[in-house]
């Protein structure tokens, strides 16, 4: 009980540091090292976490992640993902968005915390990918 307490402080704390991060303007040199620090501090490296592909990610977790913590872990991922891109420039702002929005997906359909503001920010993501799609085409 002590070490889930532990956790939902953990992810209570990790939500009120993501909000800081993506109300600050800074340069992007300053917020990708913020970002990285974000990565260390919650989930992992960024080097191993964000340069994996969403299987590979998934696969990660399962091997790497205690059970009773894996889908919040891997909605933190989503979340700095979704925070990258917000500030990232095409084509890498769709990438990291269609990333983040197969593991907000993930979330959904693994998870047992029904989040309406990631379903608000999952309809935003799809809105903006469908228009670049539209866009492309």
């Amino acid at each position: 009980m002590l070490q889930r307490d532990y956790f939902i402080r953990l992810i209570e704390e990790f939500n009120a540091a993501i909000s800081r991060f993506l109300t600050k303007k800074e340069d992007d040199m300053k917020r990708d090292k913020e970002l990285k620090d974000l990565y260390k501090q919650y989930v992992g490296e960024y080097d191993d976490l964000r340069n994996l592909s969403v299987d590979e990610l998934l696969r990660y977790a399962r091997e790497q992640w205690d059970e009773n913590e894996r889908i919040d872990k891997i909605n933190m991922v989503a979340e700095l993902l979704h925070a990258e891109a917000s500030y990232k420039v095409q084509p890498l702002r769709q990438i990291l968005q269609e990333k983040a929005y197969a593991l907000f997906d993930y979330v959904e359909g693994n998870g047992s915390t029904f989040s309406i503001a990631r379903r608000q920010k999952m309809e935003a993501m799809r809105q903006e990918l469908d228009s670049i799609l539209s866009q492309g085409q």
